[in-house]
């Protein structure tokens, strides 16, 4: 026999939002097959670096003391598995009892729902959640045969319980017609309330100096984004006493683990750059920053374990000493201008938190890996 997994949207969902998937049921061979059952469940197993997360040993020993105990008859979705499951869904049992003729099918929809507090697909250094539809399966007087489909989760901080709220009517209602409420899909009720915090412009201005006096102006359009999104900033430096000669911005990741969890108390948090813009700025009034959001990066999210946050990094060269202005050139044809052979500099750096919210999940989708079928034999 052979069982085929087939997600009907693809790879990536969001937290709150229910996953489909179908399974078919086939008999390969010249003879009637029967199938004992078939079960499925959704799990997120959470992975730990020994030596950067502590206190959660007990845990992830109990479950492997579980899956060598384990007998060839049962479904144990986490048999296998070297991390501890921190979410598992209810099992579904999708057939008992099958009996499928020669070349004869089963086809059945599964539907599972992902808590919305649940936490996000997050591959890091010190702590990793992966999610996997488990199917488990076993024939009649043979053993149990279980396959795995990965899925990629984007979490979502913004929740509404009451995401579809009924609008007041006017005038009398007919208690004897009844009535139809047609609700737009939750994927895409979750994502209009992501793209209302997300393009609010509320524009916030910082301006930037060291001990010799200001450098420039900073504008920042807003401070929540979206993956896939481009992170648009200006520069002025009219207003600016110190010479900026060049600057810097890149795109950090930080992931912290809880101070109950850290192997040491001055455990440093894992910074990583995941976009970086360089532009020279010696003689320029104005410049401005498109700094890409990678689609492949986890939103902002929290646990009781780690947690991962974003930074805008600035670096700013200065000269020390003030430089010559040139002014415009008086004679016809212009004039060529020689920037200076030797610099006295230092560097200043400055980070400025921002939040990143997940995208559409088909958008997400297109620069997935995970493959959306599985097959296996039993």
């Amino acid at each position: 026999m052979e069982i085929k997994c087939d997600l009907v949207r693809g790879p990536v969902y969001l937290t709150g939002e229910d996953i489909e998937c179908w399974v078919i049921i086939k008999n390969t061979s010249e003879r009637n097959e029967t199938l004992a059952w078939a079960s499925v469940q959704l799990n997120c197993f959470c992975t730990v670096s020994d030596d950067k997360v502590t206190n959660i040993e007990s845990r992830t020993r109990k479950i492997s003391i579980e899956n060598q105990s384990s007998n060839k008859t049962s479904f144990l979705p986490t048999q296998g598995e070297t991390g501890m499951a921190v979410l598992s869904t209810k099992t579904k049992v999708l057939v008992c009892s099958l009996e499928l003729g020669p070349f004869e099918s089963k086809r059945i929809l599964f539907k599972e729902n992902i808590p919305h507090n649940a936490p996000p697909s997050f591959r890091g250094h010190s702590v990793k959640y992966s999610y996997k539809l488990c199917i488990g399966s076993q024939k009649l007087g043979e053993n149990t045969s279980l396959q795995r489909l990965p899925i990629r989760v984007l979490s979502v901080d913004t929740y509404i319980p009451n995401l579809v709220k009924e609008e007041e009517k006017l005038g009398p209602s007919n208690p004897f017609l009844e009535e139809t409420i047609n609700k737009d899909p939750l994927v895409d009720v979750i994502m209009q309330t992501v793209q209302e915090v997300t393009s609010r412009k509320s524009a916030s201005f910082f301006v930037i100096a060291n001990s010799r006096g200001k450098v420039c102006k900073f504008c920042l359009y807003k401070r929540k984004f979206r993956l896939g999104e481009d992170i648009v900033g200006t520069f002025d430096f009219t207003v600016g006493e110190v010479d900026c000669v060049q600057y810097s911005v890149s795109l950090q990741s930080i992931e912290s683990v809880n101070k109950e969890f850290k192997v040491k108390e001055d455990q440093p948090d894992k910074i990583i750059s995941q976009s970086k813009q360089h532009e020279v700025s010696l003689g320029f009034t104005q410049s401005n920053i498109v700094l890409p959001v990678p689609l492949h990066l986890t939103p902002s999210f929290s646990t009781n374990i780690c947690s991962l946050s974003y930074n805008l990094h600035f670096e700013f060269v200065t000269s020390v000493c003030p430089l010559s202005r040139q002014g415009p050139p008086q004679e016809e044809g212009g004039s060529e201008w020689q920037g200076p052979t030797r610099l006295d500099i230092e560097t200043m750096v400055w980070d400025l938190p921002i939040t990143l919210f997940p995208t559409f999940p088909t958008h997400a989708a297109l620069h997935s890996n995970i493959n959306t079928t599985n097959t296996s034999k039993i």
